[in-house]
């Protein structure tokens, strides 16, 4: 057994004596080749095994191929390095080519992985800068931290990418605050990994990377005619779509920040909805009855002119005398005059009843205790 040891021993020195050889013979190469090893980075194989261990025919005329090199191109290269990591799915086109030296120094540089130029410099020798700069930028990007998500030799994904997007992205982004089971309602790209389709993967015009801003971005799937109108939000009108809906998944239909009419009262004081007495839509939390949420031809973005909205759910007003069929026939007008009291100065419905709640009966919107006595804000006896 001792014997068997000792044997394996000496063939592993026999075997090792080309390459001690070689590591000695380093210096001698330095005599004129002075400038190959004088930079920051220096190729491993050169200071460990020396500079034979690639030009293995120094000096012979009869050499197979050039430089004395034991073998050409990126089979050089493979004589060390995993040839799988070169040669998965997709390509970067130099390696592909084999053009290893299209980013490498082979023998000393003054960066890391001895690259010629540092990154990102290096990348825009080929990648145009100007993809790269813009209103904003994606934080890797800005750092030149290219190979955060790109391999520099091949990956598995289109784009050198470790993985398609949403995937990719959520190795920095945290998948439960865009897709998550938890949520009822997800925005249609963002559920089916089109995160591509609002944000540019390295700079962009909009904020946060977004392809434009917002609502211009919205309106390339939501038609711009359908949120500009006589009547309009104001949120809408200044272009303040985030101020409602949230961008990715919300627990809210229509992916509202609330449900209605929670994401109402952020803007609209609960005073006027929560008298005594209220109006049983708004009781009910159903604003968009009445109302529409981005535009309207009407006031108060109302779905229809004031009295006919309210006929809707009241027609056996308009069917008979209204208010006073005791001592005039054909009942107390709803329409046709100026009401300098009414916010919208015309007559209306809303001249005496309150639309939203009121402290009075009927929904009156002045102090009354029988119906007659609303009769009393109007008319003087």
């Amino acid at each position: 057994m001792r014997m068997r040891k000792l044997l394996i021993l000496i063939i592993f020195i026999f075997l090792l004596s080309p390459f001690v050889a070689s590591a000695g013979q380093f210096p001698e190469c330095k005599r004129c080749h002075k400038y190959m090893t004088t930079r920051k980075v220096v190729h491993p194989v050169i200071p460990a095994m020396g500079c034979p261990s690639c030009h293995t025919q120094p000096h012979q005329k009869d050499a197979k191929f050039p430089k004395f090199l034991f073998a050409e191109g990126s089979e050089l290269c493979f004589g060390c390095h995993n040839r799988e990591i070169f040669e998965r799915k997709y390509k970067h086109p130099p390696v592909a080519e084999g053009q290893c030296l299209s980013c490498h120094d082979v023998h000393s540089a003054d960066n890391e992985k001895l690259l010629l130029q540092p990154m990102p410099e290096l990348c825009y020798g080929c990648h145009g800068e100007d993809m790269f700069k813009n209103e904003s930028v994606h934080p890797p990007v800005q750092a030149g931290m290219c190979t955060n998500c790109h391999d520099p030799h091949s990956n598995k994904a289109p784009k050198l990418l470790p993985a398609s997007t949403p995937d990719v992205c959520f190795n920095c982004h945290n998948k439960e605050k865009y897709i998550s089971d938890e949520k009822k309602k997800h925005h249609s790209p963002v559920y089916k990994g089109q995160c591509l389709s609002c944000h540019d993967v390295h700079a962009a015009p909009g904020s946060k990377i977004l392809r434009a801003e917002v609502p211009e971005l919205c309106w390339r799937c939501h038609l711009k005619e359908g949120f500009s109108g006589e009547k309009e939000h104001p949120p809408v009108k200044d272009g303040l779509c985030m101020s409602c809906h949230e961008p990715h998944q919300a627990d809210a239909e229509k992916l509202l920040t609330a449900e209605i009419p929670q994401v109402c009262f952020q803007c609209h004081g609960q005073d006027e909805f929560s008298r005594r007495k209220s109006h049983p839509p708004v009781s009910a939390g159903m604003c968009m009855v009445c109302h529409n949420a981005h535009v309207s031809e009407n006031v108060a973005l109302l779905k229809a002119d004031i009295n006919r909205l309210c006929l809707k759910c009241h027609p056996k007003v308009a069917e008979r005398p209204h208010a006073t069929a005791n001592f005039i026939s054909q009942g107390h007008p709803l329409e046709g005059r100026d009401d300098p009291r009414s916010k919208y100065g015309i007559l209306t419905c809303i001249s005496c009843h309150e639309a939203h709640s009121s402290n009075y009966i009927k929904l009156f919107r002045y102090r009354a205790t029988t119906i007659y006595d609303v009769c009393k804000s109007c008319h003087k006896y």
